[in-house]
């Protein structure tokens, strides 16, 4: 399946084989074969067959692995790292902290990230017994390695990320609740650990203990303590909040400690497990707005075999984690592209209708995931830890668990979803920057598909493309509005309903950002972290617009202006989308392309390009000459005076020879004139066609004679035939 735009550039920045230069030497398609036969190893029978399968599965972007696995599977210049969870101990030793910063650097040197707990380290001045010194503690340990993540990039692609968790009664929690209030420590989120102890002193108005090693330290009233977080949490989006007690009541391996989770929130692990994560593109499992069950089932069992596999071929950076993470086996499936799915059932994000259908979504995945892990243990046999575990002995499972909701920021992007996960689209229009694959413009292309059904016009879509968003915009149909709110645009209660209803079915958790308007109090932030306590949630994280600078921009980068009404100097982006025709063209020097790409509705041109076929051409001359007609008409130059401009050009030796020896080139005297003639007569097609009248091109019988360098009216004067335009004459 061929890639979006967006899609090969992600595909080029972060996953594509590059040699020693750093050029792409690989693409989409070797990738997936790349991948799919490093999987197919372990399959003792069949072993092609299951290539096939699950090349067939992610080349049709059904399934798409996470990105440690696409940036490292299969490739030679590197381990066979697929795993994009882990979480590390800290133990309250000078040779432990950096022992595990150590093992750290390991871990995202391979491309994962990594979760702690830093419950076990001694408060900041404490007696160090040993040298009778005084201790750092949490805060200043988390900003070394915070600043050691600087140091590392994540697989090559991105840099270093970590989760931060400290419980709520350790006597540093108030320090660790401020510490990105400032600033700082970009590299890592922070979540406090609430026990449910905790939310009843909360409930009572109680008294709190700050306590580390049986030693009370100090004691704060549970209201004040949380008024602290909450108010953090408005001022820079830290810390969430974890809720440790259920990490441990769902942990299907009770003999192992489970309080911490990976960066994003969606993986709890116990100290030294790996999860390796994979998604369902649920837009490509609807058929006609309906759930295409049978396509789905095969495609999550397939995606369960394949992560499996992948434990067992994987070069693990530590020996403890390949223990650990073989002992239980974990794997990450869940899905992408939730809110593509919904639009295409024609079901809002934010209604009981919406929800229900994520639930039933999520719930079905679940049972056929569950289904594929016992076949696979009847096949292959149990994950080791199995007799200690939740499912023995009434279960046979592969895999202690198997479903998790990831955000799949790149991946989503690579497959050509509009929702990330279980969000919804962030914004009708938008720009993403990305430190790796540069800037995505987008404007969504199922909502430009909803508007072209129901005749909304070209004037409508640009307002829209200025704001952003289609909410409250005249002419836009309100069902069309209903459906494409964006993430700004629904209520902080109905993204956590979301989350709820999608919980119920998730073998670990759900990463899910609740996104808050710029106007959102911290009694708004309260209200949130309340609610998600009281629905059952493992975890929450609150965004409120502007508390840290974003990588989204909603609407355009500048403000649209109509031709001729620019600043001078100013330059208008890119159109967002457009439609295009492309013509050859025959020249003196051999076959030229030209592309012109142009708004559906209005008709009006927005940038050419233009390349050289194989029997030659200046490929230098015609880019360049693509990239100045480009850049004229985004800066407000009319085409007519940029046809004007190429049509005075010389008369071009080559061109006037190839005609001397009786060659059938396009109408022109040089390779400019030729486009300059194409360029009027596609500005004259599409003006007929958009807007009913032809731009005084063609007469009212459109049988006038034309000129054959420029397609203007051939005039008569005395006794010939003259251009008005460019000189031509005929007799």
């Amino acid at each position: 399946m061929k890639l979006t735009e967006n899609g090969q550039k992600v595909f080029d920045a972060r996953y594509a084989r590059r040699n020693e230069e750093g050029d792409v030497i690989e693409t989409f398609e070797q990738a997936v074969y790349r991948l799919a036969s490093a999987a197919a190893g372990p399959e003792k029978e069949n072993q092609r067959h299951w290539e096939e399968k699950f090349a067939a599965a992610i080349g049709g972007l059904l399934f798409v692995p996470s990105t440690p696995i696409w940036a490292n599977m299969g490739k030679d210049d590197r381990a066979w790292q697929p795993g994009a969870c882990f979480v590390l101990a800290v133990e309250d030793s000078l040779e432990s902290m950096y022992q595990t910063l150590r093992d750290t650097a390991m871990v995202f040197k391979s491309g994962g990230g990594v979760g702690y707990n830093f419950s076990n380290i001694r408060p900041k001045g404490s007696l160090v017994h040993s040298t009778k010194g005084k201790a750092s503690g949490v805060v200043e340990l988390i900003k070394l390695y915070d600043a050691s993540s600087n140091m590392v990039m994540q697989g090559g692609v991105r840099r270093g990320a970590s989760m931060g968790i400290l419980n709520i009664d350790h006597p540093e929690i108030i320090d660790f609740i401020n510490a990105k209030r400032e600033g700082g420590l970009t590299n890592f989120n922070l979540s406090v650990g609430v026990t449910g102890r905790f939310m009843e002193a909360l409930a009572s108005d109680a008294e709190w203990e700050l306590v580390f090693n049986g030693q009370v330290y100090d004691t704060v009233g549970a209201g004040e303590l949380w008024e602290r977080v909450t108010r953090a949490a408005h001022i820079c989006g830290d810390p969430g909040i974890i809720f440790i007690d259920r990490l441990q009541e769902h942990n299907p391996v009770p003999i192992n400690v489970l309080d911490c989770t990976n960066p994003c929130g969606e993986q709890p692990l116990s100290p030294g497990e790996s999860c390796l994560l994979g998604s369902v593109n649920l837009a490509r499992m609807m058929t006609e707005g309906k759930l295409n069950q049978e396509l789905l089932r095969d495609i999550v069992y397939t995606a369960v075999r394949f992560l499996d596999n992948l434990i067992d071929v994987a070069q693990y950076p530590l020996p403890l984690i390949e223990k650990s993470t073989k002992a239980t086996r974990k794997i990450g499936l869940g899905f992408t592209g939730l809110h593509d799915a919904l639009i295409m059932a024609d079901l809002t994000y934010d209604s009981p209708e919406g929800r229900a259908f994520a639930g039933e979504i999520t719930r079905f995945m679940q049972q056929s995931a569950h289904e594929a892990t016992r076949e696979l243990a009847s096949e292959k046999g149990c994950f080791p830890e199995w007799e200690n575990s939740v499912h023995y002995p009434d279960e046979e499972r592969r895999n202690a668990a198997c479903i998790t909701i990831a955000p799949t920021g790149s991946v989503t992007a690579m497959a050509g979803c509009e929702g990330y996960g279980i969000e919804p689209i962030f914004a009708v229009a938008y720009v993403k920057k990305t430190n790796v694959a540069g800037d995505f413009e987008v404007f969504s292309p199922l909502f430009l598909e909803a508007c072209r059904k129901h005749a909304v016009p070209q004037e409508v879509l640009s307002v829209v493309a200025k704001y952003g968003t289609c909410q409250n915009i005249p002419g836009v149909p309100d069902q069309i509005a209903g459906i494409f709110k964006g993430a700004q645009d629904i209520s902080h209660q109905d993204h956590i309903l979301m989350q709820a209803e999608v919980q119920k079915y998730v073998d670990n958790a759900v990463s899910k950002t609740i996104n808050l308007p710029s106007t959102a109090t911290p009694d708004t932030i309260d209200q949130c972290y309340r609610m998600a306590y009281d629905l059952n949630l493992k975890g929450i994280t609150v965004f409120r617009d502007g508390c840290k600078k974003g990588t989204i921009t909603v609407g355009q980068k500048k403000e649209q202006r109509p031709a001729g009404e620019l600043r001078r100097g100013e330059i208008l982006p890119r159109p967002l989308s457009a439609h295009g025709v492309t013509h050859r063209l025959d020249t003196g020097c051999g076959k030229i392309y030209l592309t012109v790409n142009y708004q559906e509705v209005s008709g009006r041109i927005m940038e050419t390009f233009i390349t050289t076929g194989s029997d030659g051409g200046c490929l230098v001359y015609t880019e360049a000459t693509s990239r100045l007609i480009s850049l004229a008409i985004r800066g407000g130059i009319g085409v007519d005076e940029i046809i004007e401009q190429l049509t005075g050009t010389h008369s071009c030796p080559s061109y006037m020879l190839a005609r001397g020896k009786g060659k059938n080139l396009s109408p022109g005297k040089s390779c400019a004139s030729a486009i300059a003639r194409k360029l009027l007569e596609i500005k004259a097609e599409l003006d007929l066609k958009c807007n009913g009248n032809s731009n005084g091109h063609n007469n009212e019988q459109g049988n006038a004679p034309k000129c054959e360098l420029c397609g203007h009216e051939l005039k008569r004067a005395e006794g010939c035939l003259v251009c008005r335009n460019c000189g031509f004459s005929k007799c």
